[in-house]
Formats: C-alpha cells, structure tokens, sequence
C-alpha cells in the first residue's frame, strides 16, 4: 500500500480544485487588450501569446444526438481587443480536410455564433450572429454579422512532411455598442465542423462551451467572451461602429415620406465631416445625434406615425372607432369594419390596388395560366385547376370553389374531390417573389415604390392573387362552354398553410366574395395577436420561459420582430415602425407592437358575418397556437355581436403528432377532411356531429390564459361593455 502524506494531500486537493476551476472556467474566454497591430491574415503572430487558450474539444455527432468520443478534431480559441475590435484565433488540427460539399455546413469550418448584449434567452434577438467560415475562407452566415465583420482569412497548416493538419481562423468583429471597458461581457459560441472527404457530409461538430447547441433559436447556453488587461488610462482604438451604422441608415432611409427632414439632413451633415482624428467623446456624440435624429422622424400620411400612438397593452376594442367612438349598432360596425380594413393596409399590408381592367384564363390540362390586363400592362401567373368528377363524388356541378393559395403547384387533394369541391391550387411566387425581389405579375402590374405609397408587401400580393382567381374563374363560365355550370362562384373557400396561410387570412379580409377563410398554422401576421406571445418578455416573467401545458412547454413562436426582420418583405415599410428601437424585443406588453391601433384579433373579427376555420396544432412551436387562440377569442365578440357564433371555430391538431421535420407544423388529414365538413356546414346546412361541435368551438388554452395573462377579462377589459359578453 502506498502511503499518502499531509503535503501530498493537499497537493491533490490543489490540482483537484485547479481542475474544477479549470473546467468551470473553459466558457468564460478572457479577451485580452492589445495596442499592438492585429493583422488579419490567419497566421499567429506574436501579438497572439498574451491571449489565453481555450480549447474547442466537445465533440458531438453531426446531428448533435450523441457525444463523439472517437472524434480526433479538436482545436483552440483565443481572442484579443483594441477597444473597436475583438479579434478571434481558432486554431484547427484536422487531417482530412475538404469543401467540396455544396451545403456549407458540410464543409470543413468554423461557425462563430454572437450574442453581443449576452441576453441568455432562448430566442433570436437582433443582436443574434453566425459568422460560418470554411478552411479555404469562404464566409457565409446569419443574423446582422455582415455589418460586424471586419474583416477574416484562413492559414492552412501542414505538418513537418508537408501534409495538411489543419488550418487557423483569424477574423475581426466590429464590437460598437457595448461599453468598451474590462469585464464586459459578450455571448459566444465557437464551432468546429469536421467533414469527410470520402462522404461529402460533416461527421462531427465540435464546440467549445455547450454540445447541446440550439444555433441562433437558443443563446442560453453559450459561453462568454470577456473584455479585460485594460490599464484604465491607454488609449483605445477609436470606435467608429455606430457612427458608421447610423450615417448608412440615414443614406438609405427613402426620402419624401416624412413630415420634415430637415434635422437628419443636418445631423447626416455633421456626421459625415467627423475628421479622422476626432476624440471618441466627440464620435460617440455625433452618432448620438444623427441616431436621435432618425428616431425623431415621423410619416406623413392619414393617420398618425406608429411612434405618434399611444400604448395599449392588452387586445385593443373591435368595437371602438379610432376616434373613440363606439359601435352601438350593425351598421356602426359596418363602418367599423372598414375602417379596420383601412388601419390594416396603412399600418400593415399596403394599399390593395382597384378591380384590374380584365382577368382572363387558359387551361391546358389541369394547368391555369390567369392573365391580368390593368393600366396598359398586362402580367399572368400559374394556377392548377382540378374539377372533381361524377365517379368521384357522386354529384355533378356546379361545384364549390377551394382557392389554396401554395408554395408549389399541386393536385388537389382527394378528399376535397370526393366531397364535391374543385381546387385551384394559385402558385404563390408566381403572384409575387417571396423576397425582397418584388417580382411577379403583382409587382409587375404595380411596381413597389414607397415614396408613392406603392409599397404593398407580399402577402396583400398574394391575398390579391387569389381575387384575381377568382375573376379567372368566373371569365371562364362566361366565355369557355366546358366550364359552363362547372362552378359555384357563390360558395367560395380560401385556404393556406404557414405563410400561405397568412395570405388566406388576408385574402379572406379584402374579398368578401370568400364564404369560408381557412388560415393554417398562419401564427404571426396571421390569426395570431402581437400583444401576447408564449415566449414570456420581461418583466412579465423571467426563465424559465414558455407557458406549461398538459401536452408540453409553449416555447414561443415567430413574433413581430421576428417577422420584420426575416420575412420584411411580407408587410409594408410601416410596420416597423411598431417596434421599440434600438432593443426591438423588449416591450412593455407580454408580446409586441403596443402602439399598433389594432391587432389581428380585429382582423379575423372584419371577416365576419363571413365564416372562419382557424387550423392550428398545439405542438407547432413555429406557428403558436396559443396566438392563433387568443386571435380567436378577441374575434369572438363580434362573430356573436352579428349573431353568427358558429361561424367562427378552431381546427386545431392536439394528438402530439410530429411531422417528418420533427415538429408539428404541418396538418393531417383530419384537419383536411374538418374543413370539408365546416365548410359544408356553413353553405350547405349540413349539421356538426358532437364531436366536431365539441373540436371546433373549444378552445384547448382558455383555462390556462389566467395564469400567464390573467384571465380574458385582463385581455380583454373592454369584454364588460360587450353586449353578450363572452
């Protein structure tokens, strides 16, 4: 046996203790100040060995499913600050290296993922990054990383035979707006994928703080990179970042919408003749200024700008003008529900343009081709048409009518067939381009420009291509005798999914030629509110976040900051307007847009006495259905208010089911098969059996909305004054 004495001991208590430092300290980077010139160029120079070395070494398997203990990839980070830049060294050791995957994820790289006010929560804020850069120093990425980039290159390594063993990721970030002092703190997370040259897929990623890495949906778990070794008194590199970012934001803003640009052109001005040389004080003073400039811009227009109205933290009144007063009668909110439908194209949607001059159509198979002539220019798009048969349905026409608006052309599906509907399937980037492109027979008839007011975004295009089907089919009855009879144009559906689904929605508002509006998984900028969001903002409530259900946690779904910054183009230029610069997150209201004079509960409420089928999924965390639900219950009021309850239900998938991508944004073909069935209800008289009564008018969140928004009356106070209340 051998002995152990006091002094050995305590010695391996020391190293123990040094280890578990070491262990707990290994997601807290220490960023060391340099005076010295960073040249980013991939090579370690000396500049480089007064920064502490981390190493990148918990290696998972590609999917992040299991830890890959048999990964012999590994590498190190360090890092080092100026006072402007943060500058990072990822050292690889890697014997088989390749880029010849398309996918760059598949490649051999880094991925650098920033959170630049270290929020710790579980959502893709503004300040959110991935900077991804392969061994050959290709950059791709997410987020707002292209402003922050400074500059990066790639150094690859070979061993002493001249092989490659790895490579070294030298990169520059732009680190204005935070304060540039020690113990400042970023969130980081550092990436290492190891790919395969025999597969041409990534094997393994190997991180530096957190295996179980969410990317930019979760920056909880990231590790930190702290500012530090400032004396206190050493100048600083000067930090023109913000300066830079609001001088390219004024440049850009479109001119001859405000009330008066006169202050920013000043403040652009005197900006853009800061010297050189000028003190960081004076900087940070000048970019102050043109920043408060920009934000004391308002609209023009005939309402007031977004940052002109007043908060309302709960659901606002469906049964309130604008101007205060209130509905009394139908025919109050008849003038209601067009003003309402004004509010929306102001704020939100764009203008919807005039009745075109001609809609005409040509089918060739099942193929529609729907032409547009408006103002002396013509412009088409893509349809699908399936007409059932006899042998399908044991009926023939005319035929209801479901215009689904898709993501791509397909045949109908059966069971709309066999219950007697024809399908027009309307291809939704054929109306207008699903991005920023503004292409397609919309833009095309009327060409975005937001000085004039043209600057209806994607989904008032969309919602405009399913009236323009509509027109195509009634041309055909009227001009083509093999669709003589063939439709019945007064017994209309329009339906969705996802963004699609939001484009229903909105068809079904602008058209009352829509006897049945079916918006699935539509969520944001759909049937779901922006004032209330499961995700849980501060100060309402802190972690853990998301509300808990029977069936699960409630994590949160895509909000209004969300929407405007990855799917903008949806939307006019107003609508950002709604967000609380410079933190676009943090609001007073368990969601967002406080100022909006309205919110999409009034949406679906201006449909009516028109039929709504909201599809929903309680597991489809990209959708929400709890903001689909609360979106329901705000529209409720009204639906009775009209005398027409039935007219507004819930299709909502509760089984848990998970579609093949491993979450429950898709619908099954009993929700398919439900809208047959509401739809045959509401222009046919066909009775609900119990069990579709009981499905479509309850509503699976209402006994829990208590406990994270206090009750529907806390919602919704102006329910009191509701004749009928709830």
């Amino acid at each position: 046996m051998n002995r152990v004495t006091g002094k050995s001991i305590i010695l391996l208590l020391l190293l123990t203790c040094s280890n578990l430092l070491a262990a707990a300290d290994r997601t807290k980077l220490l960023s060391q100040f340099t005076t010295d010139s960073v040249i980013i160029d991939g090579q370690t120079e000396p500049v480089w060995d007064i920064a502490e070395s981390l190493p990148v070494a918990i290696s998972m398997t590609a999917n992040l499913s299991a830890p890959a203990p048999e990964c012999k990839t590994s590498g190190t980070v360090r890092s080092l600050w100026d006072g402007a830049i943060l500058y990072l060294l990822i050292d690889v050791n890697d014997t088989d290296i390749t880029t010849t995957a398309k996918l760059p994820g598949d490649q051999d790289g880094v991925e650098i993922y920033g959170d630049f006010y270290n929020d710790k929560m579980p959502k893709n804020e503004e300040d959110d990054w991935l900077i991804r850069i392969n061994c050959v120093g290709d950059v791709t990425g997410s987020g707002a990383y292209q402003e922050r980039l400074q500059g990066s290159a790639v150094f690859a390594k070979t061993d002493s035979q001249g092989k490659p063993c790895g490579y070294v990721v030298e990169l520059a970030i732009y680190i204005g707006g935070i304060p540039m002092q020690n113990g400042s703190k970023m969130g980081f997370e550092f990436c290492i994928n190891d790919a395969v040259t025999l597969t041409q897929k990534c094997q393994y990623r190997i991180f530096w703080s957190d295996g179980n890495n969410k990317g930019l949906d979760d920056n909880s778990r990231w590790g930190v990179v702290k500012l530090s070794g400032w004396d206190g008194k050493t100048a600083k590199a000067l930090d023109t970042f913000l300066l830079r970012a609001a001088i390219y934001k004024a440049e850009k803003l479109p001119r001859g919408i405000w009330v008066s640009e006169t202050e920013l052109d000043n403040a652009l001005a005197a900006a853009k003749q800061t010297p050189a040389a000028t003190k960081q004080k004076q900087i940070d003073h000048t970019a102050a200024q043109l920043d408060n400039a920009l934000q004391a811009l308002r609209r023009s227009g005939k309402y007031p700008d977004p940052f002109a109205l007043k908060t309302v933290n709960s659901l606002p009144d469906p049964f309130t003008f604008f101007n205060g007063k209130k509905v009394v009668s139908v025919a109050d909110w008849t003038a209601r529900r067009a003003e309402i439908l004004d509010l929306a194209q102001y704020y939100e949607y764009g203008y919807l343009p005039k009745p075109p001059q001609s809609v005409t159509a040509v089918v060739n198979d099942d193929k529609m081709t729907i032409t547009v002539q408006d103002k002396g220019v013509t412009a088409a798009f893509e349809a699908v048409l399936t007409i059932p048969t006899v042998r399908q349905c044991g009926k023939s026409g005319p035929y209801p009518v479901i215009v689904s608006i898709d993501f791509w052309p397909q045949k109908a599906n059966p069971v709309f067939l066999k219950a007697g509907y024809a399908v027009l399937s309307i291809i939704y980037t054929s109306v207008a381009s699903d991005n920023y492109d503004r292409q397609g027979a919309f833009y095309e008839l009327y060409p975005y420009n937001v000085t004039t007011g043209h600057d209806a975004g994607t989904l008032l295009a969309w919602a405009w291509g399913a009236s323009r089907a509509v027109d195509a089919l009634t041309w055909l009855t009227q001009n083509d005798a093999a669709y003589k009879n063939k439709f019945a144009l007064d017994k209309l559906v329009v339906t969705g999914f996802s963004r699609c689904g939001k484009a229903a929605l909105a068809a079904g508002l602008f058209d009352e030629r829509f006897g049945v509006v079916n918006p699935g998984a539509s969520g944001c900028g759909g049937c779901a509110v922006y004032r209330y969001d499961s995700f849980g903002n501060t100060p309402h409530r802190s972690a853990p976040f998301g509300n808990v259900y029977d069936w699960g946690v409630s994590t949160g779904c895509e909000v209004l900051g969300d929407k405007t910054r990855h799917q903008g183009h949806n939307a006019n230029e107003m609508l950002p307007r709604f967000l609380n610069p410079p933190r676009i997150y943090k609001t007073d209201t368990h969601g967002y847009a406080e100022r909006l004079p309205y919110d999409h509960h009034e949406i679906i409420a201006a449909i009516a006495p028109r039929a709504v089928l909201i599809t929903t999924a309680n597991n489809d965390y990209a959708n929400g259905a709890e903001g689909d639900c609360i979106g329901l219950e705000g529209a409720k009021p009204v639906y009775q208010f009209l005398g027409v309850p039935a007219n507004l239900a819930l299709n909502i998938r509760t089984s848990g089911e998970n579609s093949p991508w491993g979450g429950g944004h898709f619908q099954d073909d009993a929700q398919i098969a439900n809208l047959v069935h509401f739809a045959d209800m509401v222009f046919f008289g066909v009775p609900l059996t119990e069990e579709l009564q009981s499905k479509f008018y309850t509503n699976p969140y209402l006994s829990t909305f208590d406990k994270y928004y206090g009750e529907l009356e806390k919602m919704m106070p102006w329910l009191k004054d509701v004749a009928g209340g709830k």
